[in-house]
């Protein structure tokens, strides 16, 4: 069995979370052929039982001398459109948003970056930024300084990556 554990810290967070790992995955051809024949045959299912009740009689309406009613016919829903047959090639941007307006990174996206950070320039050197906020872990970097430690981070790569230039 396999697990996909999305987080957020709203619900608006996490289908974001949601929908921008759907877009990453639909970029490899072999998962995005994958998902195109699941929605295909939920597609047909859906065709099928919706033709399933409109090819079914009409019960004639209750007699009189009958008070119960008979059962009640329903349409069923529009058969939906078939979807794309290829991958898209460019994968839509998001609308810009503003940092202001951009809700604090999430503890899980705090640990994700330090912990790839870590791997990548040594513990040392995620300590000594973590301890300019005070803190002696990720979890326990408070909300508002979560994208300030970003930053810190952007700028230990641009940093290593100078030095790597020189």
């Amino acid at each position: 069995m396999v697990k996909i554990e999305i987080t957020g810290d709203t619900p608006l967070e996490t289908l974001a979370s949601l929908t921008a790992f759907g877009m990453h995955c639909l970029q490899d051809k072999d998962v995005y052929a994958a998902a195109n024949r699941i929605l295909e045959a939920e597609q047909h299912e859906t065709r099928k039982a919706a033709s399933g009740l409109t090819a079914s009689p009409v019960p004639a309406p209750a007699s009189a001398s009958d008070p119960t009613p008979g059962p009640a016919v329903t349409p069923g829903p529009a058969a939906p459109k078939s979807g794309p047959k290829d991958p898209p090639t460019e994968v839509p941007t998001p609308p810009a948003v503003s940092v202001d307006d951009a809700p604090a990174p999430t503890v899980a996206e705090v640990r994700k970056r330090g912990i790839e950070a870590s791997r990548k320039y040594g513990k040392e050197a995620i300590v000594a930024i973590l301890q300019k906020f005070n803190v002696s872990g990720m979890s326990a970097i408070e909300e508002k300084d979560r994208a300030a430690f970003l930053a810190e981070l952007d700028k230990l790569d641009a940093e290593k990556a100078g030095e790597a230039n020189a």
